[in-house]
């Protein structure tokens, strides 16, 4: 593109936002189960964000949000959500300067260490300390480009274009082929016309961090520089309080109406680019971006950097515990489809030693779940006799908080015995008798028993209604370490029975029912609620003879900040997940053909207990029994939910009045089935390993893109028996732990699959 067609195309752009507020466009993103297609893993996170796009679009926020793979982890992927408008450049414009700077230094025309006057006239107001001092001055360029990125110095702006220039600065821009982004004025100077103002799209942003992290337009000696300034941001207002203390570098830019951040998250290994830009879009929120915007970015900012911990996710045996694992799994990611990130931990405790972690690994806001562990604390004291809970404590009127509880409603000074104290703070959250109780144990032997019973996450390191005095001191959980103290807890690890029992008969006496409560109010159930800003959580113990279990549920809603909306959109999740384990557990499975100790009895009680699967009969499962093309199909098909199609194959023997055929449809034009030879399908007819590792493959790799690494070595006996067609999805399934060789260490690819077997691949498909 000519820069004459250039600059009328970007003119013609500038006219279009300044005629067309209310437009947003909104990228199509993929459901849950979609393929991945050129986006590799990053795929999955499409949908996490969409949810936020839709929330901030009601709330008359238009979002665009893109995330470039840099570590090839993601298979180099990228993906974008939302709004593909233009949107007016803020500061985030200067990443186009300060790299245009950096080529210059690099062709030998400046170094960092030259200084440059600067004059009164080129004093702006607006973002930036360098407007205080005295002028002219002489300035070194290394400190008018650290402030120009760490602080968005405007006047630090304002002498870098006057010593670069205009047309060198754009110049850069269309050296990138980029149509829309542009420099048409300086900080604080207003426009000739809306033609000449400065604007940026998402993708050409997120292009430019990416050309720079690879060094493509600049050295890697310049790339580290502007990383370093990148990484010393000063304005906190976005990323920054989002993901405070984590390894970001960024460049904020707001004004008016438009509130961005755009940089890079260098979780190691994990390391991507990331572009969010917000503008308002109702007249009546005119100048209100940084109130409504900020908190948009911020959010859309958490759910990446979760998405970035929790991706590639652990490896969760399936073999673990299939009837939860089955249970549970659909449920999370339907809730990360709505923009709720949930974390599941289950423990056995009736002797079998099972546990079970599904969901996000990352920390959570524990809210009132925090409780938990200063109940423990506090019983141990009493176990060693320091403390009694008949001794009373004097409540005063300061430190009566508010939230929940009906200690607040009393009148004080007053008296309140220490079993009272974690009555009310276990059975009401009670925040008064919880900071009372903090007080009295201490928060350093809370602390104190988390080391010791190696809990790394969870941490007590403030009251109730208190402000952290930094992040590090704040109040943490996870799933994992809040399912291990209940699971402590119950076996009397470091407490009396006593103790036990006692805390155990608070949890049953709960009165916050809004979750498992509200999901199992005549079960045999104890526990502890946590909710506060846009967490609801719930833990505790589902007590079914001979079936025990701690359980921990976590969720935050990634959509608002509204607790009350938090609350409404989280709460029905908990409850979900809670009826779905209870069910699960009170299953029974009646397959005399299947014994306890039968290798596949877990897969087949698991997937029986999700109704994925029946028997031949009322008792008889047939575990070794050919499974037909058909059966094979509908089980996937059911099992992924997939959605009926808009066409119809062409399979003669595939009738429309078949129990199978929209299955069958469903599954072929979602490119995990296909026919044999001449037009036909062959419902009844048996599948082979190998064809059955193929489907498995396709299916797991329309849910989760393309796998883009696997070893390419088969250390199998009969590996030269393996058809050159089946070869990669064997690789793949091998690698994924969805089938193994037989005792013999062959494969045999073209044996018969058994309904076992294949009941088998299926639960560990569903169990990633």
């Amino acid at each position: 593109m000519s820069r004459l067609t250039g600059v009328f195309f970007k003119s013609t752009l500038a006219i279009i936002l300044i005629t067309t507020t209310c437009f947003v466009s909104l990228v199509q993103v993929s459901h849950a189960w979609a393929a991945g297609g050129q986006s590799g893993n990053l795929s999955r996170l499409e949908s996490v964000l969409q949810p936020i796009v839709k929330a901030a679009a009601v709330d008359g926020i238009e979002l665009y949000v893109g995330v470039q793979d840099l570590s090839n982890t993601y298979g180099g992927g990228k993906i974008q959500a939302g709004s593909s408008n233009v949107y007016y450049a803020a500061s985030t414009i200067k990443m186009a300067i300060v790299t245009a700077l950096m080529q210059d230094i690099e062709a030998g025309k400046y170094v960092l260490e030259q200084t440059v006057q600067v004059k009164p006239e080129q004093v702006v107001g607006g973002a930036g300390s360098l407007k205080e001092g005295k002028f002219p001055q002489e300035i070194t360029i290394e400190r008018l480009a650290g402030l120009m990125i760490t602080q968005s110095d405007n006047t630090a702006t304002n002498a870098l274009i006057d010593l670069l220039g205009f047309e060198r600065i754009n110049a850069l821009i269309d050296e990138q082929g980029f149509e829309t982004m542009q420099l048409g004025r300086k900080m604080m100077t207003p426009a000739k016309s809306p033609a000449a103002d400065n604007y940026v799209n998402g993708e050409e942003l997120l292009t430019l961090l990416e050309r720079i992290y690879a060094g493509e337009i600049v050295s890697a000696q310049s790339r580290d520089q502007i990383l370093a300034w990148m990484k010393a941001q000063e304005v906190k207002t976005k990323f920054g309080v989002a993901l405070p203390g984590k390894p970001i570098a960024h460049k904020t830019g707001e004004l008016g109406d438009v509130s961005h951040d755009i940089g890079y998250f260098l979780v190691p290994g994990r390391e991507v680019a990331v572009t969010v830009l917000t503008k308002v879009t109702k007249p009546e929120d005119a100048g209100k971006a940084q109130e409504l915007g900020n908190p948009v970015v911020q959010r859309a900012a958490k759910a990446v950097y979760n998405f970035l911990l929790d991706t590639p996710a652990e490896v969760v045996s399936a073999d673990a515990w299939p009837a939860l694992s089955l249970a549970v799994n659909p449920i999370i990611r339907e809730a990360g489809d709505k923009g709720i990130r949930v974390a599941v931990g289950l423990k056995d405790l009736s002797g079998r030693d099972r546990e079970l972690l599904l969901g996000s690994r990352q920390s959570y806001m524990p809210a009132s779940t925090i409780k938990m562990a200063l109940v423990s604390a506090l019983m141990k004291e009493v176990d060693a006799s320091r403390l009694t809970l008949e001794q009373k404590v004097k409540v005063e009127q300061e430190d009566v908080v508010g939230g929940t509880g009906s200690l607040q409603k009393e009148t004080f000074p007053q008296d309140v015995t220490i079993e009272r104290l974690a009555r009310l703070m276990i059975t009401q959250s009670d925040n008064t008798a919880t900071n009372v109780l903090i007080d009295v144990v201490g928060l350093n032997k809370v602390q104190a028993l988390l080391d010791e019973l190696g809990l790394d996450v969870m941490h007590l390191g403030r009251k109730m209604f208190a402000a952290a005095p930094t992040p590090e001191q704040d109040n943490y959980i996870n799933a994992e370490d809040l399912v291990h103290l209940l699971a402590n807890i119950h076996s009397g690890e470091f407490l009396s029975d006593n103790s036990r029992d006692q805390i155990i008969d608070w949890m049953k006496a709960q009165e916050v029912d809004t979750k498992f409560g509200a999901a199992l109010p005549d079960a045999p159930i104890a526990h502890k609620t946590g909710e506060n800003a846009n967490v609801t959580h719930d833990a505790g113990y589902f007590l079914q003879p001979g079936r025990e279990i701690a359980i921990s549920v976590l969720t935050e809603v990634t959509t608002t900040s509204s607790f009350d909306e938090a609350q409404a959109i989280g709460n029905p999740v908990v409850q979900e997940i809670a009826k779905a384990v209870y069910q699960a557990l009170e299953h029974e499975t009646t397959f005399t053909d299947v014994p306890e100790d039968h290798w596949a009895a877990p897969y087949i009680e698991g997937a029986a207990a999700a109704s994925l699967v029946k028997g031949i009969s009322e008792t008889t499962f047939a575990p070794e029994h050919p499974i037909s093309r058909a059966e094979v199909t509908s089980m996937l098909a059911r099992s992924l939910q997939l959605e009926p199609a808009l066409f119809s194959p062409q399979f003669r023997d595939v009738p429309g009045d078949q129990w199978y055929s929209a299955d069958v449809t469903a599954a072929y034009s979602s490119g995990i089935v296909s026919g044999r030879n001449d037009g036909i399908f062959d419902p009844q007819g048996p599948i082979s390993r190998a064809e059955l590792a193929a489907m498995i493959i396709r299916a797991y790799e329309y849910v989760h893109g393309p796998l883009a690494e696997y070893e390419d070595v088969l250390s199998l006996k009969d590996a030269n028996e393996i058809r050159d067609w089946s070869r990669e999805s064997i690789l793949k399934a091998v690698q994924l732990g969805f089938v193994n060789g037989y005792s013999d260490d062959t494969f045999r690819p073209d044996r018969t699959a058994s309904r076992a077997e294949t009941l088998k691949m299926i639960v560990h498909l569903l169990s990633k």
